[in-house]
């Protein structure tokens, strides 16, 4: 509990802590490690760290670069709220460490569905379609609505199907890469990549099967989401996932990454600086382990349904969504990295499961520990028995209705969504046997 203290209780370096004029560029000389440590020293640094936090983590600023304005940003964070969608990527990863990278793209990782509505809002604020040499190819070619269109209409398939190319993710269906000049008769150039992430699977999905867990960061419209902070921002490093010796853009990735001060495995990392790091088993977005960043939404529209769930469970929609944090048991050869004394090896596997149901606005990503079983169901139904039931039944009742369209059920006279209900049940079957879910609620 939060106790506030009179002013006059606090020390004349607190006032030193304060001071508008100073904080900011105290602050930023400072790590986010240091910040935390300096927070703990008294209550008078506590307090005015905190009163500092709000500014020194601003979305709406740190936005703006893409937007222009504030009206631009509030938009966008408002079709965040209605779709789903996340950023994720390099900006990210800027955005916790109050760090600016330059000519760094914007990564959106948008619900497939919901590729056109995304798109569209770009191209109304200037930006232009960059096609790809295989999309320029395609019969659709260089027309940006044809191609945004037709990712929209995508139904679900089969998630061990090809990925994208260019993308070892069997979760994205396409990329659609937009630019805009900075200024008239400026040459530099915004660049914003659109990952669309099929129907029946979720941006978390997507960004899970990351390289390593130092871009494992998230932007919802209310919240910033870092998976991994303590080896990320603490100790300034990223533990390599088992599935990314197949990401064939990996090794690029890693470069650049060194290139920016991150110690990417330099050599294998021993158990002894793997395990203080990680919390093995299940992991839920926002629990003990995550930080987590409340934005400020003034401005933001949410829909009704978005509310009435966040309401209800008194939580944020991602905090019944997790995945599993394993040891890899794997015996893959370590792999020099083209920096020299740089190498990589896989040291932690994630395993998760999307589940998809058109009872559900979006697909929720639930922790597994094993394999899927032969019936073609993975884990995350055998240990959510309440919930899988209660998704079959309620399913099967609302296509009584009468679906036409699986991507839009809505529009079926009286389809109700049972979203509320579905993460209630995964929080009540799942946070009594879970050490870091406890601390969400």
């Amino acid at each position: 509990m939060e106790i506030d203290y009179p002013v006059s209780s606090f020390s004349s370096g607190a006032i030193l802590l304060s001071a508008s004029t100073i904080v900011d560029v105290l602050y930023s000389q400072l790590s986010i490690a240091d910040i935390l440590s300096l927070r703990t020293v008294c209550k008078a640094s506590y307090y005015a760290i905190k009163a500092w936090l709000p500014s020194a983590y601003n979305i709406n600023n740190h936005l703006k670069t893409f937007f222009g304005t504030l009206e631009n940003v509030l938009a966008f964070r408002s079709l965040q709220a209605a779709t789903g969608t996340a950023i994720s990527g390099s900006q990210a990863l800027q955005f916790f460490d109050r760090i600016f990278y330059p000519n760094s793209d914007l990564d959106i990782y948008v619900p497939c569905r919901h590729v056109s509505t995304i798109g569209n809002f770009f191209l109304s604020i200037g930006y232009s379609f960059k096609p790809s040499e295989k999309q320029l190819l395609s019969e659709l070619g260089n027309d940006c609505q044809r191609h945004l269109d037709d990712i929209s209409s995508r139904e679900a398939r089969d998630l061990s199907d090809e990925a994208e190319e260019g993308y070892d993710w069997r979760f994205v269906e396409g990329v659609i890469n937009l630019t805009k000049r900075i200024a008239p008769g400026n040459k530099e150039t915004l660049k914003v990549q659109l990952i669309a992430i099929a129907c029946q699977s979720a941006p978390l999905a997507c960004i899970l099967q990351f390289h390593s867990t130092l871009v494992m960061n998230l932007i919802t419209h209310d919240r910033a989401y870092s998976l991994f902070p303590r080896a990320t921002f603490i100790k300034r490093t990223g533990i390599t996932i088992e599935t990314a010796d197949q990401l064939g853009a990996a090794s690029r990735a890693y470069e650049k990454y060194a290139l920016r001060n991150f110690k990417i495995s330099l050599g294998p990392l021993s158990l002894n600086e793997r395990d203080p790091l990680l919390v093995f088993g299940d992991r839920w977005v926002g629990d003990s382990q995550t930080w987590t960043i409340t934005l400020d939404t003034t401005g933001v529209v949410i829909p009704n349904w978005v509310k009435e769930v966040t309401d209800y469970l008194g939580l944020p929609l991602l905090a019944c969504q997790g995945f599993s944090v394993r040891k890899d048991q794997s015996t893959h050869p370590m792999v020099q990295h083209p920096v020299p004394r740089f190498y990589r090896d896989g040291n932690i596997l994630l395993t998760f499961e999307p589940i998809y149901s058109i009872i559900l606005h979006q697909p929720i990503i639930l922790p597994v520990s094993d394999s899927p079983k032969r019936s073609g169901r993975g884990d995350a139904w055998t240990s959510y028995p309440a919930t899988y039931k209660f998704i079959l039944g309620q399913q099967r009742f609302e296509e009584l209705k009468g679906v036409r369209d699986p991507l839009e059920p809505e529009t079926v006279p009286g389809w109700q969504f049972w979203d509320t209900e579905v993460l209630q049940s995964v929080h009540k079957e799942y946070k009594g046997r879970s050490p870091t879910m406890r601390h969400i609620a």
